[in-house]
């Protein structure tokens, strides 16, 4: 009766305080609240006393029986604190201390002590939230952005790590004012002071991420599935929560997918408003005895409901905070994407005006050469010098023809190798610091399972509680399978970082200059750029890829350029392989790669599909500018011109085409190790490819 009688009380207090502070709830209009009116400043600090005042007796009214005293899981004053500073300022500190030295008033005058000592150590006491408050919210203000507190899990970690650091000032202020008063023995000082912080980290934690998130809702427009979608989560929590807190199966952990499903369709308005429903029933159920948590001991209960509520709130933020980024990066690249075909657009268009401009040209100079013919048909000199300034134009214009195909393909390709060079970084971070901690949680598990394991040994005889709950959690099978799940992260984490290094390989930003590389680094990073169009999609089968890497030396060339051309010509391959796809039943798509020395002075290397082939008359202009087999809008005819200027003009290599309509097609690159060989070789050929 008297819980009750403090829920109402809160309740009463939050409705006045709805009726004052109009700018939370009802938008923008009392943002001209003026606060010269110390009329106005005096009710909405008394409102904000009355609200902090009813939350400390809903704390004191959950608190469990625990020596030396009452100790409440959840102190609810601190979020009412930080909120009110955040969205009031520091002004209204005077309610916050009056209502914090009323709430705890009784607790120090218990008529064994000194009504001047009391009065002393009630009053410092009781500025130990305030300062927490102020100092929180200060750093809040500086570290994170207010409009989108949880954007980012490095935004969740700094949050999680102000509050551990504000909550343990308060700790320490509280419980050191409350052992120099003589309140309490100074051995009683480290217990004391973790049911402190705990109690109000675990309060920051859960109940301020929703007053944050809340402060701005935009307008719910749901369709009738999304509403029924909710209604299912919703149902979902209560009925895995009554099994978990009120019929006390130890199936709490199951409404974490739960919760993340609410960050995923919901965003982390849905997420903050689910993680305070699972921890509100978490602590009615525990507070009513009837919760899973419930154990012998009353302190136990209390840390495995203060643990749980902690890890719900922290991973649930972590998980909708990532959703955010993915969000925002998917949002970036859709916009890059389209300044990128703006350019090309603009370019290109350009580049067709220049175009038109020299044809005029051309037909003006020709028109000249005509009249010169006819009035002079005996210059034979003048003849000849215009026959050669028309072929100077003529070339003039295959080049710009050139250049205008290579500037395309190189911004794409440009575009494309800084977009995978900033994925690549932005998945380094957070892998980076999930692997850096696996080895530690490894061996933090082992001296976890070698204590376990020495407990067995020495109490051989254990009690029949311990024995159902190790029969219960299958004690032996998780000593065995903790470490191969650890093992699995490890491997996980690894196989992350070398996908991370493969794409930074391909994108080669940093390697503008001639180097010597690793050709088959080049080819694995392109096949794995290229894996979303190898993998099997709807009634189209993976595409096998069969290597045969030989031994070879380290390769001076251009790294980015001649990932361009795997790129180009791995493309056609596929291309020809879903064509052959089409038109043939059981067909099965293969590329076979083949690397090999020839002569210790050049590499060769030899990609070859099994698919349509190309006819005779196609591969003698193969690698034309312009030049396509493929249906219209569905290539341009630049990247095998691009290609074979790449081979032979930048790297003095070779770019040979072998293909025979209906049994596949092989394109062989040969390339000299170094340039000095190139040099050396310059008066004749290399061997044959």
């Amino acid at each position: 009766m008297r819980a009750k009688q403090n829920v109402e009380e809160f309740f009463n207090c939050l409705f006045v305080f709805m009726k004052l502070s109009p700018r939370k709830y009802l938008g923008d209009a009392a943002q001209k609240l003026n606060f010269a009116s110390s009329s106005k400043w005096l009710a909405i600090v008394s409102a904000i006393a009355l609200i902090y005042y009813g939350g400390a007796k809903v704390g004191i009214a959950i608190a469990l029986p625990i020596p030396p005293g009452n100790i409440t899981a959840v102190w609810l004053p601190s979020a009412i604190a930080w909120i009110a500073i955040l969205r009031r300022g520091y002004n209204i500190f005077p309610g916050i201390w009056i209502a914090d030295f009323l709430a705890s008033f009784p607790g120090f005058f218990d008529g064994t002590h000194d009504p001047l000592q009391s009065l002393a150590v009630c009053s410092v006491a009781s500025f130990a939230p305030l300062i927490e408050a102020v100092l929180g919210t200060r750093l809040i203000r500086r570290f994170l952005p207010i409009a989108a507190p949880f954007a980012s899990a490095k935004s969740v970690l700094i949050f999680v790590l102000i509050v551990a650091i504000c909550t343990g000032l308060n700790a320490t202020i509280g419980v050191t004012t409350i052992c120099l008063g003589g309140f309490s023995p100074w051995r009683n000082y480290g217990f004391l002071w973790l049911t402190f912080w705990t109690g109000n980290a675990i309060t920051l934690l859960v109940f301020l991420p929703l007053l944050l998130v809340w402060q701005r809702v935009s307008p719910i427009r749901w369709q009738s599935r999304k509403w029924m979608e909710a209604l299912l989560l919703l149902s979902l929590l209560i009925g895995i929560g009554k099994l978990a807190f009120s019929a006390n199966y130890p199936v709490q952990y199951m409404m974490l997918p739960c919760l993340w499903w609410a960050a995923f369709r919901f965003g982390q308005h849905g997420a903050t408003l689910a993680i305070v429903l699972v921890s509100s029933l978490a602590l009615w159920g525990t507070v009513n005895g009837t919760s899973s948590f419930v154990r012998a001991s009353l302190n136990e209960s209390l840390i495995l409901l203060q643990s749980f509520m902690g890890v719900v709130s922290v991973s649930t933020l972590l998980f909708s905070a990532l959703l955010v980024e993915r969000q925002e990066a998917e949002i970036g690249l859709t916009v890059a994407n389209e300044t990128l075909e703006l350019r090309v657009e603009e370019r290109t268009l350009a580049l067709t005006k220049t175009n038109e401009i020299l044809q005029l040209e051309i037909a003006e100079r020709e028109q000249a050469e005509m009249a010169l013919r006819h009035s002079e048909v005996n210059n034979t000199k003048l003849i000849t010098s215009l026959q050669q300034q028309t072929m100077t134009l003529e070339r003039t214009l295959q080049d710009l023809k050139n250049a205008q195909a290579q500037l395309i393909q190189t911004e794409k390709m440009s575009s494309l190798g800084q977009m995978v060079a900033g994925v690549a970084h932005e998945i380094n971070n957070p892998v980076s610091f999930i692997y850096g901690n696996i080895l530690y949680a490894t061996e933090h598990s082992q001296a976890l399972l070698k204590l376990i394991e020495l407990y067995r040994q020495e109490y051989i005889n254990t009690t029949p509680s311990i024995q159902q709950l190790t029969e219960e959690i299958e004690l032996d099978f998780l000593i065995e399978d903790l470490p191969k799940v650890l093992s699995s992260m490890k491997i996980g984490a690894e196989r992350i970082r070398e996908i991370v290094l493969t794409l930074r390989n391909f994108s080669r930003l940093d390697e503008a200059d001639m180097k010597a590389v690793n050709i088959h680094e080049g080819i694995d990073s392109t096949l794995i750029i290229l894996q979303s169009r190898l993998k099997p999609k709807g009634d189209w089968r993976e595409i096998q890829i069969v290597k045969q890497y030989g031994n070879l030396p380290a390769v001076e060339c251009y790294a980015g350029q001649l990932n361009q051309v795997l790129m180009n010509i791995l493309n056609n391959a596929i291309d020809a392989l879903i064509s052959q796809y089409q038109r043939t039943e059981g067909f099965m798509p293969t590329i076979a790669i083949a690397t090999e020395l020839v002569d210790s002075q050049w590499v060769k290397i030899k990609i070859k599909d099994n698919g349509i082939g190309i006819s005779s008359s196609a591969q003698k202009r193969i690698f034309d500018p312009f030049f396509t087999t493929k249906p219209v809008g569905q290539g341009t005819g630049l990247g095998l011109s691009i290609s074979y200027q790449i081979v032979t003009e930048k790297h003095g290599g070779h770019l040979k085409c072998v293909s025979e309509p209906g049994k596949g097609t092989e394109f062989v690159i040969q390339l000299p190790v170094t340039q000095k060989v190139l040099a050396a070789q310059s008066a004749g050929q290399p061997q044959g490819v």
